[in-house]
C-alpha cells in the first residue's frame, strides 16, 4: 500500500505533547549551531515508531532575522538497523507550515502535525532525518513564518547541532523539504556556502516548495482561491506582523474572516473544525482586500525580502508539484522555477496532475531522486538549454 505525504496545513490532526526523558545540556555557547541540550523523545505515533530505532529531541544556537543568535529546537530520528560504516546518511527536513504560535512545534504533536508519514518514509530508505521546529515554534519569541533566510539558518544549523550530539551520523546529505519546507531547504541550499561552508550536501528535493509567493496581486484583484488561501491569510498576516509589529487584521481582512483571524492564528495547521473550513469554502474577494496601499506595503515588504531563489546554486533540485495547486498557486511556482533556471541552478521540475498534495502520488519517484542523490547518479535537469 503507498504511503502518503501530509501536508500539515490540510491534515486533520489532534494535539498532544510527546513525553520525555532525562536532558543532558551541552556547555553554553551562542555559535551557531551548537547544541544545547538533548534528550530522548516519547508518546510518538504508531507511523513513525514502527520505523525509527530512535527519537531525540535537541535544542540548538541559530540566527535570527536581525543576525542574533537565538535558541531553537527540533528532532533526530534514527531508522531501524545497524549504521553503516562512518554513520548514517542524512535527510536535513523541512516540515510543511504546523502553525506560528509556539505550541505548533511538530515536536509537541505525536504526529509531527502530520509530518510522521513523510519521516517515516524517509527513515525508511536506512537514513536518519534531522528535522528543525523552526524559529518561534517551541519559543523563544514569535515565529518569523516564511522568513526564507532564518528558516534557511534553521535547517543548516539543525545539522550541525545533530552531529554533535554522539549520534552515528554520516557526513552525506541531502536537503528535503515539503510546502513551507521547500522554502526552507531551497534558502539553505542558497545560503551553506556563505553561512555553512563546512556541510556538503548532494542535492534537494522539493515537494509542492512555497518558493515565491504573489499574494499582492493576486488579493488585489480579487484571485484568492478557496478555501486555501483564504485561510492562510492569519498566518500571513502573523508573518508581517513580525517585521510590523501594529498590524492589523482588519488592513485585509473583513466580515466573517476578520472576526475569526484571531482563532485561525492560534491554532495549529490540521486542526481546523469543519466550522473553519466552511468560512474558507464561503469566503469572497471583499472578505480579503486591502484597505489602502499603506496596507498592501507590509506584504510588498514580506515577498520582496523572502521570495526566493534570490540565488543561483550548484546543488542538483528535484522538485515535484501539482498542476492546480490551490494553496501555493502553480503559477507562482512556475515562475520560481523559470527564475532558478535562469540563475544556473540545475532544476528538474515535474508538474503533475493534482492539488498541493499531489507529490503523495508519486512517493515512490521523489524517494528514488533521493537514492539517486547520495549514489551521485546524473542528474537529467529540465531547464531550457
Amino acid at each position: 500500500m503507498r504511503a502518503a505525504i501530509v501536508f500539515p496545513v490540510l491534515a486533520a490532526l489532534v494535539v498532544a505533547a510527546c513525553g520525555t526523558s532525562s536532558q543532558t545540556h551541552a556547555p553554553k555557547t551562542d555559535s551557531p549551531g551548537s547544541l544545547v541540550s538533548q534528550r530522548a523523545m516519547g508518546n510518538l505515533d504508531s507511523t513513525l515508531t514502527a520505523a525509527m530505532s530512535s527519537a531525540t529531541y535537541i535544542r540548538y544556537r541559530s540566527t535570527s532575522p536581525a543576525g542574533k543568535p537565538i535558541e531553537v529546537s527540533g528532532a533526530v530520528f534514527l531508522p531501524i538497523g545497524e549504521p553503516p560504516p562512518g554513520g548514517w546518511p542524512v535527510i536535513a527536513f523541512g516540515h510543511g507550515t504546523s502553525g506560528v504560535v509556539s505550541a505548533c512545534a511538530p515536536t509537541n504533536s505525536p504526529t509531527l502535525f502530520g509530518s510522521a508519514p513523510t519521516v517515516a518514509q524517509l527513515l525508511a530508505g536506512h537514513r536518519a532525518v534531522v528535522m528543525t521546529n523552526y524559529q518561534g515554534l517551541d519559543g523563544p519569541g514569535d515565529a518569523p513564518y516564511l522568513d526564507t533566510p532564518s528558516s534557511g539558518y534553521d535547517v543548516l544549523d539543525s545539522i550541525r547541532a545533530a552531529r554533535s550530539t554522539g549520534l552515528p551520523l554520516s557526513p552525506d546529505a541531502v536537503l528535503v523539504g515539503a510546502s513551507q519546507g521547500g522554502r526552507a531547504a531551497e534558502s539553505a541550499a542558497e545560503t551553506v556556502k556563505s553561512y555553512a561552508p563546512e556541510l556538503k550536501f548532494r542535492g534537494v528535493v522539493l515537494l509542492s516548495p512555497a518558493l515565491e509567493l504573489q499574494l499582492v496581486d493576486t488579493v488585489r484583484t480579487g484571485a484568492l482561491k478557496a478555501p486555501d488561501q483564504y485561510l492562510i491569510i492569519p498566518y500571513v498576516v502573523a508573518a508581517v506582523r513580525y517585521s510590523t509589529p501594529g498590524y492589523r487584521y482588519d488592513q485585509i481582512l473583513h466580515g466573517d474572516l476578520l472576526t475569526a483571524a484571531p482563532h485561525l492564528e492560534a491554532h495549529c495547521a490540521g486542526n481546523l473544525t469543519p466550522a473553519d473550513l466552511a468560512l474558507g469554502v464561503t469566503a469572497t474577494p471583499a472578505e480579503a482586500r486591502f484597505v489602502d496601499d499603506a496596507a498592501a506595503r507590509p506584504f510588498i515588504d514580506l515577498q520582496s525580502r523572502t521570495n526566493l531563489p534570490q540565488s543561483a546554486t550548484p546543488l542538483p533540485t528535484y522538485i515535484v508539484r501539482g498542476d492546480a495547486d490551490k494553496l501555493v498557486d502553480t503559477a507562482w511556482s512556475t515562475a520560481a522555477i523559470a527564475k532558478m533556471c535562469t540563475l544556473g541552478t540545475p532544476v528538474h521540475d515535474l508538474t503533475i496532475p493534482g492539488g498541493h498534495d499531489a507529490p503523495a502520488t508519486v512517493t515512490a519517484q521523489w524517494l528514488s531522486w533521493i537514492d539517486d542523490l547520495f549514489a551521485d547518479k546524473p542528474f537529467p535537469s529540465t531547464c531550457p538549454r
